[in-house]
């Protein structure tokens, strides 16, 4: 096969454009990664703010670090106990 010494030289036929647009990949799906989407009735979409004290807080805090988990993890947690 001859070496191409320029770019004019390079001749392209159907199968080797082809080729290229199979190869592009600007195209393709990406996975983006991540876990898949929730449903809409499984998505939280309501908030309930409370007032509490410094001490409160700090003794909420604690006790959601002790258990290895995030103040929100632990009250509602706390809250599905009490109204199940």
């Amino acid at each position: 096969m001859a070496k191409i010494k320029e770019l004019d030289d390079l001749d392209i036929t159907k199968k080797e454009t082809s080729f290229i647009k199979s190869a592009d990949m600007s195209k393709a799906k990406k996975n983006r990664g991540g876990r898949p989407k929730k449903d809409a009735s499984e998505k939280a979409s309501e908030q309930i703010f409370i007032n509490v004290t410094k001490d409160e807080k700090a003794k909420i805090e604690s006790a959601a670090k002790e258990l290895g988990i995030s103040v929100s993890a632990l009250c509602k947690a706390s809250l599905a106990k009490f109204i199940s």
